[in-house]
C-alpha cells in the first residue's frame, strides 16, 4: 500500500478525503488525533467528509444511494472540518453475495457476476440499473455499493487530477470501510495517497 509520512509542500489545489471520522467511531481514535487532523485539513483547498450512516446495524431507506443530493436522516454525530466542502453518506455491508444486489442489476450483469463469483478480483465493478456501481472488495466487506453522489464526485476528482491535483485519504478503519473507498477510488481511475499518519484501525490510532 502506498503511503507517506509528510509532505514537503502542499499545493493549494490539493484535496483531502476523510472517511468515518465521526463521533460514533470515536472510541477508535483519540481527541489528539481529531485535533491534529483538523490542523491537517488546513493544508487542502477542499475537504470531503465520507461518513457511514450505519444505523446500529439497521437497514433503513436507500434514498442516499440513488439521489444526487440525498436527505440524510441524521448528521448529528459528524464533526466539522476546516475547508470542508461536502459530506457524502455511505453504508457498509459485510458478507453479502451478488443476490443481495439482484434487484438493481440487469439480467446480463447479474449472470456475468454469478458465473465468476468465486473468481472475482478486488476492484472489479459493475453498473446497476439505478446509476450507481457495485465494487468487489473481497475483504471483511465483500461488496461496496457506491452511492450516486460519491460516484459523481470521484468522476469530478478524476478530472481534477489532470490538473496535477493531489488527492489524499485518511480516516478508518484500515482493512474495512477505508478499504472500501480506496479500492473503489483506484478502480475508478483515481490516484490517491494513503497518509498513514491519520489512518486508524480497530486496534490502533496513530496519534495518542
Amino acid at each position: 500500500m502506498k503511503f507517506i509520512k509528510t509532505y514537503e509542500k502542499f499545493n493549494n489545489k490539493d484535496i483531502l478525503l476523510i472517511v468515518d471520522v465521526q463521533e460514533s467511531f470515536n472510541k477508535y481514535f483519540t481527541p489528539k488525533y481529531l485535533e491534529e487532523l483538523k490542523k491537517h485539513c488546513k493544508n487542502f483547498s477542499k475537504v470531503y467528509q465520507i461518513w457511514d450512516n450505519h444505523h446500529l446495524g439497521k437497514n433503513p431507506d436507500k434514498d442516499y444511494l440513488y439521489d444526487d443530493e440525498p436527505e440524510s436522516e441524521s448528521k448529528s454525530n459528524l464533526y466539522d472540518f476546516p475547508n470542508q466542502v461536502d459530506v457524502i453518506e455511505k453504508r457498509y455491508t459485510y458478507d453479502v453475495d451478488v443476490d443481495f444486489f439482484k434487484k438493481v442489476l440487469d439480467e446480463k450483469t447479474y449472470e456475468e457476476i454469478k458465473s465468476k463469483e468465486s473468481e472475482l478480483k478486488k476492484g472489479e465493478y459493475y453498473p446497476t440499473t439505478e446509476g450507481t456501481v457495485i465494487v468487489f472488495i473481497g475483504n471483511k466487506h465483500q461488496w461496496f455499493h457506491v452511492p450516486k453522489k460519491l460516484y459523481e464526485i470521484f468522476t469530478e476528482l478524476r478530472q481534477a487530477q489532470r490538473d496535477n491535483v493531489t488527492i489524499e485519504i485518511v480516516g478508518g478503519a484500515m482493512e474495512e470501510c477505508l478499504e472500501d473507498i480506496i479500492i473503489t477510488a483506484k478502480s475508478l481511475g483515481l490516484d490517491i495517497i494513503e497518509n498513514r499518519d491519520y489512518i486508524w484501525s480497530a486496534d490502533n490510532c496513530p496519534i495518542s
